[in-house]
């Protein structure tokens, strides 16, 4: 069996790490981190990864842009993208799959619950933690 792995997209460095041991330690996949948008996209390209994990309060664009960035590559266009928002909640499961998100995650996030809640998102089953 393969490991997982997530692109995790996070300006704020404490959060990134939090997420970071969150989902390696707990969750046993590999993570590859970013602090932006752009870089985050560039590391898609790279890494190929089996899902991503987007904050939504990103500074420098918006999290719509991000996927119609990587629409664009056939290669990166089926990977599911996971919000981490506190405006989780504003949303319906709809209205995410709509805007191109697999769903999403609310701030505050318990990390020891974490992967399960990524597990069940993206119907990834207990053997692929």
């Amino acid at each position: 069996m393969s490991t997982k792995s997530i692109l995790l997209i996070e300006h704020e460095a404490s959060i990134r790490e939090v997420l970071h041991t969150s989902l390696s330690e707990f969750g046993g996949w590999r993570v590859t981190l970013s602090d932006s948008i752009q870089e985050g996209v560039n590391l898609c390209m790279i890494t190929y990864p089996d899902a991503i994990l987007l904050d939504a309060s990103t500074s420098e664009t918006d999290a719509l842009i991000f996927i119609e960035q990587l629409k664009r590559h056939s290669m990166t266009r089926s990977i599911p993208i996971l919000l981490i928002t506190a405006r989780a909640s504003w949303f319906t499961s709809n209205q995410l799959q709509q805007m191109g998100f697999a769903g999403a995650i609310t701030k505050p996030f318990n990390p020891s619950t974490l992967p399960a809640q990524v597990s069940r998102l993206l119907g990834w089953s207990n053997g692929d933690l």
